[in-house]
């Protein structure tokens, strides 16, 4: 894995770099969701038959995944942010294209904001909170921060296990740290209750958005309003990495593809 030093305590971020020798020097940065990990979401999605080779970078964002997870780390959704436009800046690139899934996408479209290069295409997948998603993180949020890390991460992690459907999201968060899954879920509900969608609208790139097949068509429409392409992935739900990689990678290419944001919609099985 490729490291970064997250800060100038010794932190580090770690990111897997895919495609740099043979694919385009543009990179796409991957922001995977609350609790979850792009070194394990993202890797059958880039190795996709479907997928467009582009120079692919599979982060873990602070506090998740292979990265390091300091007990007073700042994680939330502009913390994170910083962070990454700092680790896309000292690489040198003259533009990027980013990709945030879930409340990812919060941290993906602030790095769009402020990332001090040219962003040529921003994608989101399946952007914001469900309400599934809104009732796991009040209920995070309700208790105090030591509160969670002594008692309510590992309810948490009981309560998904005995669910039974969240098996392949179970693995990288039980090895999220509690404090930034705590900080996360605070910024989350923030950020979702916030009018994103207007920050959506107003900026000015090419923008993509990447829904399961089963949104409604308000869904839809709403992120058609913000100047987004819309593609749709069948046979998956809130986590299409998991349910069908192959269908992602393949609205992922289209955006890529894509010289303008020209809206479409386009289901992928």
């Amino acid at each position: 894995m490729n490291v970064f030093a997250a800060d100038d305590r010794g932190n580090v971020l770690r990111y897997i770099d895919l495609y740099s020798e043979t694919g385009s020097y543009e990179p796409l940065v991957y922001i995977h969701g609350l609790g979850c990990a792009s070194s394990s979401d993202y890797p059958p999605v880039v190795n996709s038959g479907s997928y467009s080779g582009c120079r692919s970078q599979l982060v873990d964002l602070m506090g998740s995944g292979f990265s390091d997870k300091p007990q007073d780390g700042h994680y939330t959704s502009d913390a994170q942010a910083d962070v990454l436009s700092k680790l896309i800046v000292q690489q040198g690139f003259s533009a990027v294209n980013i990709f945030g899934h879930s409340a990812g996408a919060f941290i993906a479209l602030k790095l769009a904001q402020r990332v001090s290069i040219e962003v040529n295409k921003l994608i989101l997948c399946e952007p914001g909170l469900t309400d599934y998603g809104i009732a796991m993180l009040s209920e995070t949020a309700s208790m105090s921060a030591e509160q969670f890390v002594d008692e309510g991460f590992s309810d948490l992690l009981a309560q998904l296990k005995a669910q039974g459907t969240n098996e392949a999201w179970l693995g990288p968060f039980s090895v999220a740290s509690p404090y930034a899954i705590y900080q996360w879920a605070r910024s989350a509900l923030d950020d979702n209750a916030e009018d994103w969608l207007s920050d959506l609208a107003n900026l000015n790139r090419i923008k993509g958005v990447i829904l399961s097949d089963s949104a409604t068509g308000d869904d839809i429409a709403r992120f058609e309003r913000a100047g987004c392409a819309v593609e749709l992935v069948a046979n998956a739900e809130h986590m299409i990495a998991y349910d069908n990689p192959g269908g992602l990678a393949q609205a992922i290419s289209n955006i890529l593809r894509s010289r303008s944001g020209k809206r479409s919609v386009r289901s992928r099985t």
